[in-house]
């Protein structure tokens, strides 16, 4: 067979391959309808999930896509996964077109040919220890008993973690979620160690006594939480990439659920771009000039999204996901 032939019909399967997984946008727009899974994380360790219950975060993230696409959420329809490989398989199967609340890996990307979006979420492991202990650095848990999930990610990290750092302490593995929970809630042991979404909810759930809880201010790690959609289709990612970063770039701004329509005339090149003044980035999309704004009064900003689904139940400060301008991790792409 002649060489060039070979080159031709190598790049026409090239190009057939990244067609079939490049019709998400498409197909979503052809059937008024949109599927969309977010993960819960149940109570129970599983082996796959560190996170606490992030699928109201994931949800208006959810949201927020398909008012971009639609112009309002009417035609979106959310899933909520027990935990993350039935989100992951879903999508695989074609049975949801994007999953919220996904923790990022080369292996799972090859397993179930999948890309991943911009993080959502920063998470890290931390330490929750009760106010009445005195303890406030990570140097103060000495020689004390630390609770953690037996064989979890989290407890192994500690060992690494506490060997280097020279500060012996005992451990108090748990094979629950909740048996671990009450042990930390009645101080059974000094600390509870865990992704600190997962502490969070823990938290929220002693009731009475949440508010005698805090974080030791040091973390171990970093562990992001992203959208995740088909291996491929690079249509769909820059939509959700997009329409996190004008998220986090309505709240650089200022620009909230309650203001967004007065924003839209205020003399400001940042605000025209995102709003709609500049036509660029939508017609690039194949976008409505003004989808960001749709996005931004349907939703809110990033941080009005964070604090009610996340700040505000499960007491947590921005920390990671605060603003790059406020020393975090969140910054949008530029919007042009």
């Amino acid at each position: 067979m002649p060489r060039i032939f070979l080159i031709l019909l190598v790049g026409a399967l090239f190009v057939h391959a990244s067609a079939v997984h490049a019709q998400t946008l498409e197909s979503i727009r052809a059937a008024h309808h949109m599927e969309c899974g977010t993960v819960a994380s149940a109570d129970d360790w599983n082996g796959e999930d560190v996170h606490g219950n992030l699928s109201a975060l994931g949800a208006e993230v959810c949201r927020a896509v398909a008012v971009a696409i639609f112009g309002d959420a009417d035609n979106l329809k959310i899933q909520v996964f027990p935990a993350e490989p039935e989100a992951l398989n879903a999508l695989k199967t074609g049975t949801i077109q994007l999953a919220i609340g996904i923790s990022p890996s080369a292996s799972t990307a090859t397993h179930f040919g999948i890309a991943f979006g911009p993080p959502v979420f920063y998470d890290s492991q931390r330490f929750l220890v009760s106010k009445r202990s005195g303890i406030t650095e990570l140097a103060g848990l000495r020689d004390k008993l630390i609770c953690a999930l037996d064989m979890s990610p989290p407890e192994r990290t500690l060992r690494d973690e506490m060997t280097a750092r020279g500060i012996p302490y005992a451990l108090q593995a748990h094979s629950e979620q909740g048996e671990m929970d009450a042990a930390v809630a009645v101080r059974r042991c000094a600390a509870g160690t865990a992704m600190e979404s997962r502490l969070a909810q823990s938290r929220a759930n002693f009731h009475a006594v949440t508010s005698d809880f805090v974080f030791l201010p040091e973390r171990f790690g970093l562990d992001p939480v992203v959208p995740a959609y088909r291996y491929g289709d690079q249509k769909f990612g820059l939509l959700i990439e997009w329409t996190v970063s004008a998220l986090i770039e309505a709240e650089a701004l200022g620009i909230t659920k309650d203001n967004v329509a007065a924003a839209a005339i205020r003399e400001d090149m940042r605000a025209e771009q995102l709003l709609g003044h500049d036509f660029a980035t939508a017609q690039a999309m194949g976008l409505a000039h003004n989808w960001a704004a749709k996005v931004i009064a349907a939703t809110g900003n990033y941080g009005e999204i964070f604090q009610r689904t996340t700040g505000g139940p499960y007491h947590l400060d921005r920390g990671l996901n605060a603003l790059w301008t406020q020393g975090g991790l969140m910054c949008p792409l530029p919007m042009r």
